[in-house]
């Protein structure tokens, strides 16, 4: 199985007028995705389900991934994603039984999944919007059972 995290792209800024989950992406942040997007798509032959978390930068995100994939299923919208516990994602991976599934979700929340995910001790990762992580589990799906295959900038893309 392999999970994909993706953080969503540059956003507005927080202000007073804008409450946080209601922020969308900025022009530069959909274009960045966008060609991020085409970019992965010649890593990964397809997702089997993509998971979003519903803040709005990210269902934009999740929309211009399925967009640029030709995804065809229903974009899953689940809290996990926001709940800070790295298990309860690789639950709902598992229990989805597909072989490629992204996530697209947040910070602080995704550098912590990528470091447990891979390792029993510790990592730090910095995850920078537009970033995907790959991370493969072959045999146990497990929290620190992962390998990460690869961690790439959206800016390789620009």
């Amino acid at each position: 199985m392999n999970i994909y995290l993706i953080r969503h792209g540059d956003a507005e800024s927080m202000s007073l007028r804008i409450p946080d989950f209601e922020r969308k992406l900025t022009l530069d942040g959909i274009d960045t995705i966008t060609k991020a997007a085409e970019g992965w798509k010649k890593l990964i032959p397809e997702f089997d389900f993509i998971v979003s978390s519903n803040l709005v930068r990210a269902v934009q995100t999740s929309e211009i991934v399925k967009e640029v994939f030709g995804y065809k299923g229903e974009i899953i919208f689940d809290r996990c994603i926001t709940s800070g516990d790295p298990k309860s994602v690789l639950e709902l991976a598992v229990s989805l039984k597909g072989r490629n599934i992204a996530f697209v979700g947040h910070e602080p929340h995704f550098s912590r999944y990528t470091a447990e995910m891979i390792s029993a001790t510790e990592a730090y990762i910095n995850f920078k919007k537009g970033m995907i992580a790959k991370i493969v589990f072959e045999g146990k799906k497990k929290v620190g059972a992962g390998e990460l295959e690869f961690l790439i900038p959206a800016k390789a893309y620009k």
